[in-house]
């Protein structure tokens, strides 16, 4: 029997939860908070996680980032928060999936199978695959914190390095500054911040990139920045 661990502090839910998947022959764990979550995670062993957000004492996104220290257990984040900064942010963490609350059970229960299933017939080749994103020249080995062009690895600092994984993760999409800047500096944005503009003037001078020719990154005025799908 597979295993799901459910973290969320909303009693009613979990319970919800557990009566719905238990009765699909899942075996289900409750912790209601990230701290009791991250302790579960260690001796429950899942085979997925249900993760909300908005949490007393660990939030979801740090447990997240905690369970990815360790492990690529599937997680479905299961929130409120459903806005497009919530959901990319949310995906920049790891998250395999996004469902906001209020939510449709039979829907949840299909896409733990389809999760499941994706999980238990990937191979570790396919793993590697999956880290790793190509934009032309450039290989950007996401859990490695590395980029490299030629062979040759990049100095990217910490926000140039997400912008680039932000915007590769999601080609064709237009990013203004404002969702950058709130998904990367995970931070209110506050008008006339040039920090977007500035990390994406050193980051296109490092991956030698060209504004008028945008080779890999494509500025739309007034807009904001893509990488196209092609690329």
């Amino acid at each position: 029997m597979q295993r799901i661990l459910v973290i969320d502090d909303d009693e009613d839910i979990g319970n919800m939860l557990k009566d719905y998947l238990g009765k699909e022959a899942y075996v289900i764990e409750i912790a209601k908070n990230g701290r009791e979550g991250i302790e579960l995670f260690k001796s429950f062993n899942p085979e997925i996680v249900l993760l909300d957000i908005m949490m007393p004492k660990v939030n979801g996104y740090d447990v997240l980032s905690k369970l990815r220290e360790s492990s690529q257990i599937p997680v479905i984040m299961i929130t409120a928060k459903g806005q497009q900064t919530d959901k990319v942010f949310g995906f920049m963490k790891g998250c395999d999936d996004y469902l906001v609350k209020p939510f449709d059970l039979t829907e949840l229960s299909f896409r733990i199978r389809a999760i499941l299933k994706r999980s238990n017939t990937s191979n570790k080749k396919n793993e590697e695959n999956n880290n790793k994103i190509y934009v032309n020249d450039l290989e950007i080995i996401v859990d490695e914190f590395t980029v490299l062009k030629g062979g040759q690895r990049l100095k990217l600092t910490k926000k140039e390095f997400g912008i680039l994984v932000l915007l590769v993760s999601n080609k064709g999409k237009i990013f203004s500054p404002k969702v950058i800047y709130e998904v990367v500096w995970n931070d209110c944005y506050l008008e006339n911040n040039n920090s977007v503009l500035t990390h994406i003037r050193n980051l296109r001078e490092k991956i030698g990139d060209d504004v008028k020719i945008g080779r890999y990154i494509k500025t739309t005025w007034g807009v904001g920045y893509t990488i196209e799908r092609n690329t």
